[in-house]
């Protein structure tokens, strides 16, 4: 009996160093375990992407070289577009406009200029010609105010102000 119990005694730290052994073991695997899952949700993410982009694909049909047995369909008159002169100008009804960046004011089409207004600047125009937009009244402190003399800008500087 006596034999048993130090042979158990001996045994034990052995034992015991072992289980910790297992331990330190085991925290390193559930370590790994957790890096490849990462590395697999990654994966299945890319796949999904690239199953949705063949999914997304635009196939252009061919066109058809033979002669639509339809007629041509023709826009009505007064919705097609008219060419305008060069030169001429165009009355529309008033709206309010507002420059997309600071810009020159001029006194005529490709005229002298005449002052410098800052971005953001709202005016209003009945008429244009050619890329340029006639100022007919401007905005003071929110309050508008007709144009005194004949005021141009540029028509790629502004923008049409919702109404």
């Amino acid at each position: 009996m006596m034999k048993i119990i130090v042979l158990i005694l001996s045994i034990l730290p052995f034992l015991y160093s072992k289980n910790i052994d297992l331990e330190i073991e085991n925290k390193k695997l559930i370590q790994e375990i957790d890096k490849l899952e990462k590395i697999v949700k990654k994966q299945e993410i890319l796949l999904k992407t690239k199953e949705n982009d063949k999914k997304n694909h635009i196939f252009y049909a061919q066109e058809c070289e033979k002669e639509s047995a339809f007629p041509k369909l023709m826009m009505k008159n007064e919705y097609q577009k008219k060419s305008f002169d060069e030169n001429e100008i165009i009355t529309f009804e008033a709206s309010a406009f507002r420059l997309k960046t600071d810009s020159i004011i001029y006194d005529a089409i490709d005229g002298k200029d005449i002052d410098m207004w800052e971005s953001r600047t709202s005016f209003t125009s009945n008429t244009m010609s050619n890329g340029w937009i006639k100022i007919s009244g401007y905005f003071v402190n929110r309050k508008w105010k007709k144009a005194q003399k004949e005021m141009w800008v540029k028509s790629v500087q502004t923008i049409k102000r919702e109404q």
